[in-house]
């Protein structure tokens, strides 16, 4: 409940930086748009048609890149010129960190659905289970989220976070073997499938239109378990950092 009482405060404080917020929808949209004509009346092997499968691959990429607004808002509203004015104000710092985080995972998400509503009344795309998808993206936001503030609280430069944030985003994308197949090997494959969130989260949205719910929720629950880790990790370094 305490975290609810600065919310307001934090979702004007985000409608500042309406251009990034408002680049963050624009850019999926073009991108998800331009492969979609791209990739018109081209199928999978399993014959599904490969703009379904583009869509939903652009919608959770999207996502790892979701923690960069929260990180930038945190890192100049309490660790720059604006530390002393924000820490005169009545109400907990550490309240209000929560806060931009809770909302920061709100707009990813809905971020996410708008992508999803779009790509389906517009483009075509067809998504066979919206609840599963939905909560997928929860999970890949909240995740993104919690490893650009570790990246914040951790390292003292923030150009050094914010590069960190983006090597974290392209790194798995790159490792998911979007881009080139990668080299066949112990450490490749690992970081290509159960150690990277992105083809996690793929294959969990895979297997359950598949309705092989076992193997989704396995591959969701792995996501899940990291996010737990993790936010512990994150608690101790932003403890330390913010006091």
């Amino acid at each position: 409940m305490r975290v609810l009482s600065t919310i307001k405060f934090t979702a004007l404080r985000m409608i500042r930086n309406y251009i990034v917020l408002i680049l963050l929808l624009v850019v999926p949209i073009i991108l998800i748009t331009f492969f979609s004509f791209i990739l018109s009346g081209v199928v999978t092997e399993n014959g599904v048609p490969y703009i379904n499968e583009n869509a939903m691959i652009m919608v959770l990429v999207f996502q790892l890149f979701g923690g960069s607004i929260v990180m930038y808002l945190i890192y100049h509203d309490l660790f720059t010129e604006n530390k002393m004015r924000m820490y005169a104000l009545p109400f907990n710092q550490t309240m209000y960190a929560f806060s931009i985080m809770l909302c920061g995972a709100l707009y990813s998400i809905l971020l996410g659905i708008l992508l999803m509503v779009y790509s389906q009344f517009v483009l075509g795309v067809i998504w066979k289970n919206w609840f599963w998808m939905i909560y997928i993206i929860s999970l890949m936001a909240i995740l993104s989220i919690i490893v650009c503030l570790i990246f914040t609280f951790s390292v003292k430069n923030y150009k050094i976070a914010e590069r960190l944030s983006e090597l974290y985003g392209v790194g798995f994308v790159v490792l998911a073997g979007l881009f080139f197949p990668l080299p066949r090997n112990a450490i490749f494959d690992f970081l290509g499938s159960y150690g990277n969130p992105l083809t996690l989260s793929m294959g969990a949205i895979r297997d359950m239109s598949l309705t092989n719910t076992s193997s989704a929720w396995f591959q969701a629950n792995i996501l899940l378990g990291v996010i737990a880790i993790l936010f512990m990790v994150m608690l101790l370094l932003g403890r330390r950092r913010i006091g």
